[in-house]
């Protein structure tokens, strides 16, 4: 399959980080307007920053490259601009449904990873900026956005509560889900055993970052499966060694986000066959393909089924299943399912 083929065909996206889907042209137009120095050298630009970022390594690239980001996402209008500007992402990619997931306590002003930066908004503030951006990009661009509020697992947990509350509180305005995220390796799942409690008897839904990094990969899935209830893995890096635990993620019909691209970004596999894509789909499982966070890592979700198109087994016919099996997974109605579906392109 081309590549101009795979950008036009109509994809979904189901765990894609706001933060890492800034572009440097709106971070740009943002500190501009609020007044906020660019951390780059003389006669620099900013992609060159990011690109300099990324050659000095991971560490670097999430403390100042997102930590950049975190500054100048600290207001409703930026929140607003930000979300708007991913939804026109979406739209150029040929992304026709995402969820967009962000942890509000990395936009109050306070952050243990960024550090202080002005005013302080509440979670649900937040929530309702991002929520504002969303729908007018779906009303420009014709692409159905939900949002996933994250965790940021480094929290305590009574401030996990907090930010699972306010979710619950804004469903109405498209919130679906929530997930843990960043540090798995210090904070495993478990550690907010009890804000997942909270969504046990609703609607809201559950997906957990588990197997992505850190020395119990499969502990922490099954945690996230048995105890967090989740209803989606995210990244589940080694679950196709696991006979065990794929077993429950196919007999619970648990999704699984593999982020392929990402993961061969961050080294944490060698290659994307290290996945066992097609032994999932092969089980039945709810696979979905993902970006995680294209614009920070620098490519696009068609750059991820392109890269897959080239060096795995799968068909355009397992690129129709994907999209299928993620809208399977996904968190919103079932009518609205099926109006995605319909738009879908079935290969043969």
């Amino acid at each position: 399959m081309e590549y101009d083929a795979i950008r036009r065909f109509k994809k979904i996206d189901l765990h894609r980080h706001l933060d890492g889907d800034v572009r440097p042209g709106v971070m740009q137009f943002i500190a501009k307007k609020n007044g906020i120095a660019l951390p780059v050298q003389s006669n620099e630009s900013l992609e060159d920053y990011f690109v300099r970022l990324k050659q000095d390594g991971l560490p670097a690239l999430f403390q100042k490259g997102f930590g950049f980001v975190s500054l100048l996402s600290q207001t409703p209008d930026n929140l607003f601009l930000i979300a708007y500007e991913v939804v026109r992402n979406l739209h150029e990619d040929g992304i026709i449904y995402a969820e967009i997931r962000f942890a509000p306590q990395y936009h109050t002003g306070e952050s243990t990873y960024y550090g202080h930066a002005g005013k302080r908004m509440s979670y649900e503030e937040v929530i309702h900026a991002i929520a504002a951006g969303l729908k007018a990009g779906e009303r420009k661009f014709g692409v159905m956005t939900k949002m996933i509020v994250c965790i940021g697992r480094e929290a305590e947990p009574e401030v996990g509560c907090e930010i699972v509350k306010s979710a619950l509180n804004t469903m109405h305005l498209g919130v679906v889900g929530i997930d843990l995220a960043c540090d798995e390796a210090a904070y495993p799942p478990e550690r907010h055993l009890s804000a997942y409690r909270l969504t046990f008897d609703t609607p809201l839904r559950r997906t957990v970052h588990a197997g992505e990094f850190g020395p119990q990969p499969y502990r922490n899935m099954a945690t996230a499966i048995h105890d967090l209830r989740a209803h989606r893995l995210g990244q589940a890096i080694p679950l196709v060694r696991h006979r065990g635990l794929l077993a429950a993620v196919r007999d619970n019909q648990i999704g699984v986000e593999f982020c392929p691209q990402s993961n061969l970004f961050c080294g944490h596999i060698g290659h994307v066959r290290d996945l066992g894509i097609e032994t999932c789909l092969a089980e039945g499982i709810h696979v979905s393909i993902n970006s995680d966070d294209p614009a920070m890592f620098g490519y696009t979700l068609t750059d991820t089924f392109a890269t897959l198109n080239k060096y795995t087994s799968l068909t355009p016919i397992d690129l129709s299943t994907m999209m299928h099996s993620a809208m399977q997974s996904a968190f919103c109605s079932e009518e609205e399912k099926d109006k995605i579906l319909a738009l879908i392109d079935i290969q043969k």
